[in-house]
């Protein structure tokens, strides 16, 4: 679209006429303003649809300019707002707070607990605290009660009938329920609509209206649903507005949101002064949830009996909790879906975390971190200590210097005189159960070709999680050696080295990913691995960068953390080691 047009639409708009016709706004000609961006004005809805042509382009725009208006700012209070009675805001924790249908009310713990004392104290009949109708009615005037209720639309017990319909699988009843609430507001039953949509529960699945229904909930000021929304957009890549929700949840009072914060600060993601303020912004919403009467009610109160009941997370997606492993087996067929597409996005959350270092982590004695080249480091048995080669070849010139013993230069253990007293300190530390023996003892099984032995020492310290074993593991699984042949198992083993930090493996993973098209994905991996001193990484980007397929902030941020880690492993004793260990 033209500058004129938006220079004609602007005018129309400053003289009060319709942006399609021109006609002015006088006592029988009322004109109303675009129900999306507010910057024009027409007289009838036929000029609207004439004028659209010209006018959609900067109408879009202008609407989603003003849904991030709406969408970023600090809301006051969370969803919960404050408690009717002593007008404190309610805690995020929902077992601080009552629920009361008689007055669809949330009360919090101290003035529940302040009101039943009272009651205890004056032999009254239990009452509700805010409207004091009788509470313990007979389960019919009870049901009588809460029909009257949403039959009134009240959104609060539509949300409730709507939950009970959820817990009981009856989706398509949840969902009707659950939308009437949604669209009188209810920000828990906004955040429902969103998880029912995203696993096609009563509903067909529709990834648009689950995020229409989570910015709704975010909006309204839950920060479940916008720590959701802040995930979605960091695996889209869109790590400004991800970093933008976590703050506003973080100053709710969410605690998640401050942990996911803390992980961005320290991959450079969040600046200092954000993170101080959103810190400061979440403490302020804690303490202002806190009161004597209610720290005195936590105190009093006595445990209700379902604190016997133990619920465990679901093991995939911590999305749902049961109360034994029959109810986790029943649900199955109704969870199964969304718990795997979680599962998924968790898995990728997990595989695509920056490591602090590599797997070899740093010298024990210098403290440094160790090189990726193995010939710059060495390996003892004695206390499964990589040591770097400045501290051994220090260690090595002192020994010499003193005339004492040949000792590991960590737990200055002897040097073994005997190849029997080597193999009985392995035998030792593998019964120890000593990932790094297990790892070296299948190691020489597989320069052996006693691949069964190798697959049977790696498979243990792997589950211990030593991040060679797990490599190990997946060539084996690759190659069909002491094992059958599986796919499947070698990219599991691949992803769990490359979470552990090695650079090798995950620059594996990320050439399987270029080769089956995914080469988003195989940029992320090859700049992790590049960020940990991997060269052959850093040649692939620069390739890719010269193809167009990685962008030029990425490639110079891979550079800069690349050398980064390279310097980080580098003194003045390890140079001296090289030249003295370096024949002339």
């Amino acid at each position: 679209m033209s500058t004129t047009d938006n220079n004609i639409d602007t005018e129309a708009a400053d003289e009060k006429c319709c942006a399609s016709c021109g006609i002015a706004e006088v006592d029988d000609i009322k004109l109303k303003n675009c129900d999306a961006c507010d910057l024009v004005r027409y007289c009838s809805d036929s000029c609207q649809e004439d004028h659209r042509p010209n006018h959609e382009a900067i109408c879009k725009k202008r609407a989603a300019e003003l849904r991030d208006e709406l969408l970023f700012e600090q809301p006051e209070s969370s969803y919960l707002g404050d408690c009717p009675i002593c007008c404190l805001p309610l805690s995020l924790d929902s077992k601080k707070s009552v629920s009361y249908f008689c007055c669809s009310k949330l009360v919090c713990k101290g003035c529940t607990t302040a009101h039943m004392m009272r009651q205890l104290d004056e032999k009254r009949i239990p009452k509700c605290p805010f409207c004091r109708h009788l509470c313990g009615e007979s389960k019919e005037n009870s049901e009588r009660r809460r029909k009257e209720r949403f039959e009134a639309n009240d959104p609060f017990a539509l949300r409730e009938v709507g939950r009970k319909h959820f817990g009981d699988r009856d989706y398509d009843r949840a969902f009707e329920y659950l939308a009437k609430a949604a669209d009188l507001g209810d920000v828990a039953a906004q955040f429902f609509l969103s998880l029912m949509y995203r696993g096609g529960l009563g509903v067909e699945k529709d990834e648009k209206m689950e995020l229409y229904y989570l910015e709704e909930a975010a909006i309204g000021g839950d920060p479940i649903a916008r720590c959701s929304l802040a995930c979605h957009e960091g695996m889209n890549g869109r790590l400004d507005r991800a970093v933008k929700h976590w703050i506003i949840a973080a100053k709710l009072g969410h605690g998640d949101s401050v942990q996911k914060l803390k992980e961005m600060y320290q991959s450079g993601y969040v600046s200092k002064e954000d993170f101080a303020s959103a810190l400061r912004g979440h403490q302020a919403a804690v303490d202002a949830t806190k009161s004597a009467q209610r720290d005195l009610a936590e105190k009093r109160l006595p445990p209700r009996k379902v604190d016997d009941i133990k619920l465990k997370n679901c093991d995939d997606c911590d999305l749902v909790r049961y109360c034994s492993d029959k109810c986790q087996e029943d649900h199955r067929p109704n969870h199964e879906a969304i718990c795997k597409e979680r599962a998924a996005e968790l898995r990728d959350e997990l595989l695509f975390r920056q490591p602090e270092s590599s797997h070899f982590g740093d010298c024990p004695i210098c403290c440094l971190p160790l090189s990726l080249d193995e010939r710059k480091s060495v390996s003892y048995f004695c206390c499964s200590k990589v040591i770097c080669g400045g501290c051994m070849c220090a260690n090595m010139m002192r020994e010499c210097s003193e005339k004492l013993n040949p000792s590991c230069p960590f737990c200055r253990q002897l040097y073994s005189k005997s190849k029997e007293e080597s193999d009985r300190r392995k035998k030792k530390r593998c019964e120890a159960n000593d990932p790094f023996a297990l790892r070296e003892v299948g190691r020489k099984h597989f320069r052996d070709g006693d691949y069964e032995r190798a697959f049977e020492h790696f498979t243990k310290a792997a589950k211990l999680g030593d991040a060679e074993a797990q490599s190990f593991l997946s060539l084996l699984y690759r190659e069909g050696l002491g094992v059958e042949k599986d796919e499947k198992m070698e990219l599991y083993y691949l992803e769990e080295a490359a979470i552990s930090g090695d650079p090798s493996t995950r620059y594996s993973l990320a050439c399987h990913e270029g080769m089956n098209g995914r080469l988003d994905r195989a940029v992320k991996h090859f700049i992790i691995a590049a960020k940990l001193g991997h060269d052959d990484s850093i040649q692939s980007l620069k390739e890719m960068y010269k193809s167009g397929d990685v962008i030029k902030e990425d490639f110079a941020s891979a550079l800069r953390g690349h050398q980064a880690a390279v310097d980080a492993t580098k003194s003045p004793q390890r140079e001296a080691a090289e030249k003295f260990m370096t024949p002339s």
